[in-house]
């Protein structure tokens, strides 16, 4: 029996719990500037714009602090970003850190709703009720745990627009959509780390060029604004923070607490072996939009960096779920247990406050098994045959 669509009462209930929910983390982003990861990106930008070097992590973290009040900084605050992010945001470091940070709360919602505009889009295409799509979207996207990076000023908003518009260039314009999903991985790469592998098992070699040719035009634009040495310092510091203290989501951030960064590794190697046998078991019912989406899930599942505010990018499989039977109900509740277990995670203690891990494997394994080899044909693979866009 079909499941009938949502009310347009329940779905007003949402949306506004939804709205208050993003109201509440762009109310403590302006509050609260001692928990905002705005600081790193407007040190460094700062930095730049006085031709210094924004990579000299023990200066930028003094000066950092200094901003927020703190004389005796408790951790470092390292830039690991490209030098583009810091360039694009002079004008920002020209100006007082309580004045950015406002400037830079308001681009961030501008590119939260482009982007889920940009989903919702991508979700109506799809043979499905389309009120119920965009309502899915945006519970996917704005969930407890991704709000958090609104508020700590996190570039996942940024990440979230570039692969937002590479999915919906798929499948028609492979290589433009592999270039921005290249340019949002080489920012955040834990959250795409086995999206070009999941795209080479699905026969997407335009769409893998593109993301080549993304990352690295990035990476040799970095040269272009600061000295080699710089770059080869941003290099380090990128990996510097691998694995994750403990509040990862990823089954790797539980091995950190047990057995520190070493086991940490230990846990993300085989984990990634196994994802990528089960990508490679139903890669016969993937498309390019589903393997992203797929591949964006396990990526976060077995990174040994990830953090709650990263679960922004299950937007994206929210998007591409109307492409495969049962794909929707299986991130419908994925989304109500990332919210409840969000919620009990903000109080617990390490090595207990894991939870949202399990909501996350919980959802891998639901993707999987609606596209194993034994079910119907993936309705994607029933589109793409049919010319659909």
């Amino acid at each position: 029996m079909p499941i009938p669509p949502l009310t347009a009462r329940l779905r007003i209930v949402v949306y506004a719990a939804l709205l208050a929910l993003v109201g509440e983390a762009s109310w403590s982003a302006v509050v609260d500037l001692t928990h905002s990861d705005f600081i790193v990106f407007w040190e460094a930008a700062r930095r730049l714009a006085a031709h210094t070097d924004p990579y000299n992590a023990s200066a930028a973290s003094a000066a950092a602090w200094h901003q927020l009040g703190i004389a005796h900084p408790p951790y470092p605050l390292p830039y690991p970003y490209l030098p583009e992010l810091a360039w694009l945001l002079t004008p920002l470091g020209r100006l007082s850190f309580s004045a950015a940070d406002v400037i830079w709360l308001g681009v961030s919602l501008a590119g939260l709703i482009v982007a889920v505009a940009v989903l919702v889009v991508v979700a109506r295409r799809q043979p499905s009720p389309a009120h119920d799509r965009a309502l899915l979207v945006c519970a996917a996207t704005v969930t407890l745990a991704s709000a958090s990076g609104i508020a700590e000023g996190q570039l996942d908003v940024v990440v979230l627009l570039l692969t937002a518009l590479g999915v919906a260039l798929l499948p028609g314009r492979r290589f433009a959509a592999g270039v921005l999903l290249g340019v949002a991985a080489v920012n955040k790469p834990q959250i795409f780390w086995l999206v070009p592998l999941a795209l080479l098992m699905v026969r997407e070699w335009r769409t893998v060029a593109g993301m080549v040719t993304g990352a690295v035009a990035a990476f040799a634009l970095g040269f272009l604004l600061v000295p080699s040495s710089e770059m080869v310092e941003w290099l380090r510091q990128l990996f510097q923070g691998y694995p994750a203290p403990s509040s990862t989501v990823a089954f790797p951030g539980i091995a950190t607490d047990v057995g520190g960064p070493p086991a940490a590794l230990l846990t993300a190697i085989p984990l990634a072996i196994i994802a990528l046998a089960a990508v490679w078991w139903v890669r016969e019912r993937l498309d390019a939009r589903t393997a992203l989406g797929l591949g964006i899930v396990l990526s976060l599942l077995v990174a040994p960096h990830d953090y709650s505010h990263d679960l922004l990018l299950v937007g994206v499989v929210a998007a591409v779920a109307g492409l495969v039977t049962g794909w929707p109900r299986a991130v419908a509740l994925a989304i109500i247990a990332i919210d409840v277990t969000a919620f009990v995670d903000g109080w617990l203690y390490p090595p207990w406050d894991h939870l949202e891990a399990l909501a996350l494997a919980g959802l891998a394994i639901a993707l999987i098994w609606q596209v194993r080899p034994t079910t119907a044909p993936a309705q994607a693979a029933i589109l793409e045959g049919a010319g659909v866009p």
